[in-house]
């Protein structure tokens, strides 16, 4: 079973809040040393949303070009402005992102017709390869199976999903609905722990932030998916369930992990933007006990 696993890469910040590029160059090296398929730099671990457009339009035109062709490069573009969704998307395509992802707009509440609608525009402005963010907890509500579909009718430059719901089965619905008309359609879940389900289910892999953490194990799955190899992967299944609580123990999870990462020794600050919070001593001390469990013993 051929499947990729994504990076959405966590950012390295400064105290005031700048983005650490050498860090973020040796966090690059690292992931994709281990074996990671490649980097998707701007997304929701990347707290893409506390940047101005020209700070993660920066960050991400550097990536693209740090990068290279060592690994598949996705540029999270989705903006509150549709103008700057296209702007941002076509300039990462033609500065040499393999492609963007874009999550739709949040706040507003947006029907079925709505969400159609603002696709149908981006995906006839943007000049190349588009992955449709789906994170029903964070814009308020889901992108239906049918209305996926219908998008990829129309839209040949629609390539992917990357479906964030907890719930198997939603993804599942995407490849039973998708794969059949467009086999070449990517399908990946945003869920590390339902990596190896999907990917049985007909599902193209993961875009899941585990792989900040421990990359290995994530490329491992990919190599047993590849190998089929059964007793391997329940092996891996049930130590990314155990990661799975960086997910579960603190709201949001961006300064648990990167709490893990300083700890690991590695090139990760623990600063975020506003109005995520580093975690407090107190915090941490109060989460030891997983401390010790997930990356202390390792």
């Amino acid at each position: 079973m051929k499947a990729k696993y994504i990076c959405p890469i966590l950012t390295s910040m400064n105290e005031d809040g700048s983005v650490n590029y050498e860090e973020m160059h040796a966090f690059y090296d690292r992931v994709l040393q281990a074996g990671i398929d490649g980097i998707l730099v701007g997304g929701s671990a990347g707290e893409f949303y506390a940047f101005t457009y020209d700070e993660i339009r920066t960050f991400i035109l550097d990536a693209v070009k740090y990068i290279g062709n060592r690994g598949v490069v996705i540029a999270g573009t989705g903006r509150m402005a549709k103008s700057e969704t296209i702007s941002l998307s076509n300039e990462a395509l033609q500065a040499g992102a393999d492609a963007v992802i874009v999550v739709g707009p949040y706040y507003s509440a947006c029907n079925e017709d709505d969400v159609y609608a603002y696709y149908d525009e981006i995906l006839q402005a943007v000049k190349g390869p588009v992955y449709l963010y789906n994170y029903s907890d964070r814009t308020g509500y889901d992108v239906s199976a049918e209305t996926l579909l219908k998008l990829r009718e129309a839209h040949d430059n629609l390539v992917g999903v990357k479906d964030t719901n907890p719930v198997l089965r939603h993804t599942q619905r995407y490849i039973q609905f998708l794969k059949p008309r467009f086999p070449d359609f990517q399908v990946y879940t945003g869920y590390d722990n339902n990596c190896i389900p999907s990917v049985i289910s007909g599902g193209d892999g993961c875009i899941g932030a585990i792989s900040n953490i421990r990359p290995d194990i994530c490329a491992d799955i990919i190599r047993s998916l590849a190998s089929e190899n059964i007793s391997e992967l329940t092996r891996l299944q049930r130590s990314i369930d155990k990661y799975f609580a960086l997910y579960e123990v603190h709201t949001p999870f961006n300064p648990v992990m990167k709490w893990a990462l300083k700890e690991m020794g590695l090139p990760v600050q623990e600063y975020c933007r506003v109005p995520i919070k580093p975690l407090t001593d107190k915090q941490k001390e109060a989460l030891s006990s997983m401390a010790n469990e997930l990356w202390r013993k390792a």
